[in-house]
């Protein structure tokens, strides 16, 4: 079967042959020309993503897991966050953890990084530089605080209601916790069970206003070096 493009090269040809037959040939050119349209609207837009974004890791150069605590747009298929890296790729892969029992996951791509592009703008940064993720599954009606892990990682799984995701190959499966303290949520990863396997990954969500408390010291302890 013809592309497209081989297929316009040929009509392109062909019209040209038929420019003296007067208006029926003209038609017939105009009706292909806008059949190539459709087709090649059609095509994989994952075609279009960046190397660089498909090349993306989770496990930064530093040995840090590119992980955010997020935003959650009014749509419930948009989320938002705050990075110190500005060159994240549009178009890598994302996976969205919900820690809130009974647990899910679903993907999604990170999109452009602009002036708060989620409605309503988050509660503390209103005027912040963010990055978007589209995640086209149902999270509407999710609670707690959506986990953003970007870059490539194997398809996360179920546990019962937990959500286990194998993102150093070869090593323990990361789980997450979320937890409540004063005015805001402790967002964790750990590499196996949470509170007492080593934790990978830590972040504050500031709320804004008392909630009834929940953590524990292991939650926010100050991070130690993993050991390799």
């Amino acid at each position: 079967m013809w592309d497209p493009a081989t297929f316009g090269k040929r009509l392109q040809a062909h019209c040209i042959g038929t420019r003296r037959v007067g208006a029926r040939g003209t038609g017939f050119c105009a009706i292909c020309a806008v059949m190539i349209v459709i087709a090649g609207c059609g095509r994989d837009r994952t075609n279009d993503i960046s190397a660089a974004a498909r090349a993306l890791t989770v496990i930064a150069p530093d040995g840090s897991p590119r992980m955010f605590v997020a935003d959650q747009d009014s749509s419930g298929t948009r989320l938002c966050f705050e990075a110190a890296d500005s060159t994240l790729p549009a178009g890598a892969p994302a996976t969205v953890v919900h820690a809130t029992f009974p647990q899910y996951s679903t993907l999604g791509r990170l999109g452009d990084r602009s002036k708060s592009p989620c409605f309503p703008p988050p509660r503390a940064s209103r005027d912040s530089i963010e990055y978007s993720v589209d995640a086209p599954g149902d999270t509407i009606g999710r609670r707690g605080v959506p986990i953003i892990i970007l870059g490539k990682v194997a398809p996360a799984q179920m546990r019962g209601d937990t959500v286990l995701i194998a993102v150093e190959p070869g090593r323990m499966s990361w789980r997450f916790r979320t937890c409540a303290s004063a005015e805001g949520v402790h967002a964790t990863a750990w590499s196996g069970v949470p509170l007492t396997a080593p934790r990978r990954w830590h972040a504050y969500y500031y709320l804004g206003y008392d909630v009834e408390q929940d953590c524990t010291p292991f939650d926010f302890a100050p991070d130690r070096p993993a050991k390799r």
